[in-house]
């Protein structure tokens, strides 16, 4: 009996926990968009631009990698390949970097505007779609608008470092069998997830820039530039 009691208040916990995390989302978040302020807009668009040129440099550089395993110019291929990996680290290290100062500074507002729930389905790698999956379904158990934000945070973190570790192990097979279509199938994939990830991250940083803005502007000390360029 104890047993049982337990687990139906577990489940009972659980349900009551998911329904008072349902909204009307679309109506919600309408009600933030008027607080988005200037500065906030333009580092907005700053970010952007910035993760835009990131992605254009790597995918180039795959390209470019592409085409000269296909004219047998093999050595060139990986040192090409390499490039584009450099170009991930690089951009890797800037958003796990902001991700941090995000986390901070979502503690400096009482209301989060809120984020739609993660989702698996829109990566292309495994460990990603169980990652957003796994996300999704803790976003659904929590209440609060600012836990769910650090969820979200938490997953786009270690999202960042599957794509990563993927790369760097998808340089290192092609590499040693350059021929071989897997690697640079998955490489590929995991530009194609990053793109993905960084679109989240600028979902993430409106909906904390906004929330920003929201607050008395005596407690704001250029937090913009602050996030944008960590």
């Amino acid at each position: 009996m104890p047993m049982l009691e337990l687990t139906l208040c577990t489940l009972g916990c659980a349900a009551l926990c998911y329904t008072l995390g349902r909204y009307n989302r679309a109506a919600t978040i309408a009600r933030w968009h008027f607080v988005l302020n200037l500065p906030a807009r333009r580092a907005l668009a700053a970010l952007r631009g910035q993760m835009e040129l990131d992605a254009a440099l790597a995918r180039q550089a795959l390209d470019a990698a592409d085409r000269a395993l296909q004219t047998g110019r093999t050595k060139e291929a990986i040192d090409v390949l390499r490039a584009a990996l450099g170009v991930l680290e690089e951009a890797s290290a800037d958003r796990l970097t902001r991700l941090r100062g995000m986390r901070v500074y979502s503690r400096m507002v009482r209301a989060i505007q809120p984020l739609p729930a993660p989702t698996g389905a829109v990566y292309r790698t495994r460990k990603l779609r169980v990652l957003g999956s796994l996300a999704g379904f803790g976003y659904r158990l929590l209440v609060g608008g600012a836990e769910r934000f650090r969820l979200w945070l938490t997953m786009l973190g270690f999202g960042v470092k599957i794509v990563l570790h993927g790369a760097r192990n998808s340089t290192a097979a092609a590499a040693q069998a350059p021929r071989a279509r897997r690697p640079w199938r998955q490489f590929e994939d995991g530009l194609s997830d990053f793109a993905t990830l960084d679109a989240s991250h600028l979902t993430a940083f409106e909906a904390l820039s906004a929330s920003l803005a929201a607050i008395d502007s005596s407690r704001r000390v250029r937090v913009w530039d602050s996030i944008v360029n960590p």
